[in-house]
């Protein structure tokens, strides 16, 4: 394998997953040109990463929709020669794209609708394994063995100079400073606004937190929700930064509260002391992957994961009570 393209996934959660294969590629194969098509949305994932060596931007909903413009995409791929696709994303589009770009080795999961344009089939893993495994379990069996499994993803110095010289202005003020992630990318994953807001006056309160919010602009309503409902006074950044500059600001925080979601990933992926809140979702199959990752879910009846959007009660995120997160931070902060 001399030129690689990893066919990534669309989620930042999920990108964050896949990143622990690139470092094994290099090391299988040091003197491999490597590259990774992602949408706009997820490319910083993997910029500034010293084991890929392009960032190629696929997006179906948008650069590349018509069907003009993926004949474009595909005349790009194939003036760049690739020999080998790994195929992690499903979509029949970009193995039929990698087909039609001359790459001559198309390895993928083996599915029925892939079964002519995939051409080094690999038998997918046991159901009901963590995603990352599942991902990685791909290179895995191409013999690209991966020691390392964290996840881990890279920010400019200039950007981390610029937010911890920022931050170390609020840092003066508190003891220490929590990231808040109210958001999820469904309502049903999402812990009550109230009990968000109870739970960052009591930091405030009783710790003299700084509490930081986080998000996207989609994410707006959600955090000025909850910074409505508190008391105390926190620090907005949400709808402010791009995934680098949302990093920064969470590399600098002692502790990251959030909902099953991808800034939680990121959290992880930084070595930030993590809690996230589950619900319907399963921690087993989905949970971020770091060394300060703890999980904080409760056992009811329902079957986990759970994907009914029209659940009324909505149980398993709201029985985890303000107490049980307060704990949770509090065994984390007094580590710190």
């Amino acid at each position: 394998m001399k030129r690689i393209l990893v066919v990534n996934v669309n989620w930042l959660g999920d990108a964050i997953m896949t990143t622990p294969a690139f470092k094994a590629i290099k090391e299988k194969f040091p003197s491999s040109f490597v590259a990774v098509t992602a949408p706009e949305r997820v490319k910083e994932v993997f910029s500034d990463n010293p084991h890929i060596d392009e960032v190629i931007i696929f997006d179906e909903k948008k650069n590349q929709k018509a069907f003009s413009q993926k004949l474009r995409f595909i005349q790009q791929l194939r003036a760049k020669k690739f020999d080998t696709a790994f195929l992690i994303h499903r979509s029949f589009t970009r193995a039929l794209i990698c087909l039609l770009s001359g790459i001559k080795v198309r390895i993928g999961y083996r599915r029925l609708k892939n079964i002519f344009i995939v051409n080094k089939m690999i038998n997918p893993p046991a159901k009901n394994i963590h995603k990352q495994d599942y991902y990685l379990y791909l290179f895995e069996k191409a013999a690209i063995a991966i020691a390392d499994k964290l996840p881990k993803v890279y920010i400019q110095q200039q950007i981390q100079e610029k937010y911890k010289a920022d931050i170390s202005i609020i840092r003066q003020k508190h003891t220490y400073l929590v990231g808040v992630n109210p958001s999820a990318n469904w309502l049903l994953k999402q812990w009550p606004q109230e009990n968000f807001a109870i739970l960052c006056d009591k930091l405030i309160r009783e710790l003299n937190c700084g509490i930081l919010f986080i998000g996207a602009k989609i994410d707006t309503a959600i955090v000025d929700g909850v910074i409505n409902k508190m008391v105390g006074d926190a620090y907005n950044f949400c709808a402010k930064t791009n995934i680098k500059e949302l990093a920064a600001i969470i590399k600098n925080v002692d502790l990251f509260i959030s909902n099953d979601s991808g800034p939680a990933h990121l959290s992880a992926s930084l070595g930030v002391n993590t809690l996230v809140l589950f619900g319907p979702t399963s921690s087993k199959l989905s949970a971020p992957r770091g060394k300060a990752v703890q999980i904080l879910e409760k056992s009811i009846h329902c079957e986990i994961p759970c994907y009914s959007t029209s659940c009324q009660d909505n149980l398993c995120i709201k029985n985890i009570t303000v107490e049980d997160a307060y704990i949770k931070a509090k065994e984390f902060l007094k580590n710190v």
